[in-house]
């Protein structure tokens, strides 16, 4: 009887005389396990029913999702889905469906749900059964395409094997995805210097303040992205420089001053190996390719066989010359932003312009190509100056809006010194970091979405504090920051850097961590000038380590620089 109104009155009869049921009665009288099997299968076929959709930017479909669903069933059922998953994938990969431009982000997407979701099941040897079956069943096309991407499917394959060469797949995808997106050059470089010229390129260290992970593809580019970061000088100068010269000499030599390091490449094999984790001087050799020396590139006048019909055509050897004037692993966005020097200063060497846009999202590419990953947010911290809020809408190439900040808060030449610059002598790698966090959220972790959310959300807050000129705000506020970053990897603590944090903790209003975490700098507030002399005492009566120091700090007001001299 849903209308009263309109009820006969033999209608309303049968509804008063009615049995009635209270909801502990029904409880009992149900079949529990049924009713949730029921359920279950009845959401499990809506899901199938969309299952492209299950995968695009807006579904939080997770890897623990689709492991139950394939875990928890008969075998008829996982062959259904791991079958279904597969087709989508391709679908992705070779047609335009989905979301323009996205296509492929969501084939990394697909693989990487697929492998976790495979490592978290528990009947491994009969799930390994359905996949062989799922293979057997694709058409010959797609199982080529499988075996192109390295996940053929034999009777050698093991679930573990093949889940994992699932998710590798998932990242060499993304880069793809990234390195071939835009800005292919389209004509050889040519010498544009003077034989006396050289080329000077200098830029200052990047201070993530907040923000950090939702510059990170894939999630900067599906969701857009937000941080506050500061360009610092260090010591009281810019600490990353790049030097560029022409020579006669028929080579490319590449210098690292802080490494003391040099290296001569006279082939072609050489310049081209810098993915090989032996190879040295690989962001150097990445950034000469990424503009322009690359010899399978068709612009050349001639097919190019070796490295000296290269630099014949270019017109001379070339020398470049690197400083890093800050320890490694240090999570002040060092490798990002001497790769910004580096395009940069061989941009300028050919006599080529590149806009802030190009150079920002040539610098993704560049770390993409290193396979270390990476987001936009270090080229651009260390590319322009000052204090800033950046913001980016989704899509494959960013378009950052930069907005500058007041930075008086946080300048140690405006707040009496209460900031400081700690280095804890602890080097910490951030490309395992990025791969378990960008993992996470291609998985649709539900606690890593929730976060990301949050630090989406954390620049806005922090730039009002800014605004507001209250230092004993802005450090609460960094700590807050500090915990988001904890949440989203708790590596990026430890018993070390709690220690050290607590032996300042007397004399301080916040502190985070800088970059991944896990080792590198500390930026302390200090409750007040005093207390920040008190920090300075502590260091020297107690240090942590031998590394352990203070770095002067102070606001950058140029960013990237190239000079011609």
């Amino acid at each position: 009887m849903y209308d009263p109104k309109k009820a006969a009155s033999d209608q309303k009869k049968a509804w008063f005389d009615a049995e009635r049921y209270s909801l502990k009665e029904m409880a009992l009288l149900s079949d529990p396990k049924e009713f949730q099997k029921r359920r279950l299968h009845n959401r499990m076929e809506r899901m199938y029913g969309s299952l492209g959709e299950l995968f695009l930017t807006s579904s939080d479909f997770s890897a623990k999702e689709l492991s139950y669903v394939i875990d928890n069933n008969e075998d008829k059922e996982a062959l259904r889905w791991i079958s279904g998953v597969l087709n989508i994938a391709y679908d992705f990969f070779n047609e335009k469906r989905g979301e323009e431009g996205l296509e492929k982000l969501h084939v990394s997407r697909i693989f990487h749900t697929l492998g976790s979701a495979l490592l978290m099941a528990q009947r491994k040897k009969k799930i390994l059964d359905v996949l062989k079956k799922a293979y057997s069943a694709l058409s010959a096309r797609k199982r080529e395409w499988l075996e192109l991407l390295g996940l053929g499917v034999d009777l050698s394959t093991n679930i573990k094997d093949w889940a994992e060469r699932a998710i590798g797949s998932a990242f060499v995808n993304l880069r793809k995805t990234i390195v071939l997106g835009k800005g292919i050059p389209d004509d050889y470089p040519k010498n544009a210097l003077r034989s006396d010229e050289i080329i000077w390129a200098r830029a200052p260290a990047r201070l993530d303040l907040g923000g950090g992970w939702t510059d990170t593809p894939p999630y900067s580019l599906e969701k857009g992205g937000c941080v506050v970061n500061a360009a610092v000088n260090l010591n009281g100068q810019p600490p990353i420089h790049v030097y560029a010269r022409v020579s006669e000499k028929p080579y490319i030599k590449i210098n690292s001053i802080d490494h003391g390091e040099s290296v001569k490449i006279e082939y072609l094999e050489d310049l081209l190996d810098y993915k090989t984790p032996s190879s040295k001087f690989g962001l150097a050799k990445a950034a000469l390719i990424l503009c322009g020396f690359s010899p399978d590139r068709s612009y050349w006048p001639k097919r190019v066989s070796n490295l000296q019909d290269m630099l014949h055509f270019f017109g001379g050897g070339i020398e470049l010359t690197t400083l890093a004037a800050i320890p490694s692993g240090s999570g002040l966005g060092t490798s990002s932003i001497m790769g910004s020097a580096l395009v940069s200063a061989v941009y300028r060497m050919i006599g080529k312009t590149i806009t802030r846009r190009e150079l920002f999202y040539r610098v993704l590419q560049l770390e993409q190509e290193l396979t270390t990953g990476g987001g936009w947010q270090d080229q651009i911290g260390g590319s322009t100056k000052g204090v800033k809020i950046i913001t980016t809408e989704p899509g494959l190439m960013p378009d950052p809006k930069i907005q500058s900040i007041k930075p008086d808060v946080m300048d140690p030449d405006k707040n009496g010194g209460q900031t400081l610059l700690f280095y804890t002598g602890i080097r910490r790698m951030a490309k395992n970091i990025l791969q378990n966090i960008v993992g996470n959220y291609l998985d649709r972790d539900p606690r890593t979405l929730v976060t990301l959310k949050n630090i989406h959300r954390f620049p806005s807050y922090l730039s009002e504090v800014f605004l507001k000129n209250d230092i004993q705000k802005f450090g609460e506020a960094l700590s807050k920051g500090w915990e988001l970053k904890k949440e989203i990897d708790p590596e990026s603590t430890n018993e070390q850097i709690e220690k050290m944090i607590s032996i300042f903790e007397p004399y301080i209003s916040g502190a985070t961590m800088l970059g991944a975490g896990g080792g590198g700098f500390i930026l302390f507030v200090c409750k007040s000038p005093k207390d920040a002399l008190r920090c300075r005492e502590e260091l020297k009566k107690n240090p942590p380590n031998e590394r352990a120091r203070f770095f002067d700090l102070s606001i950058n007001h140029e960013g990237l620089v190239v000079t011609t001299c």
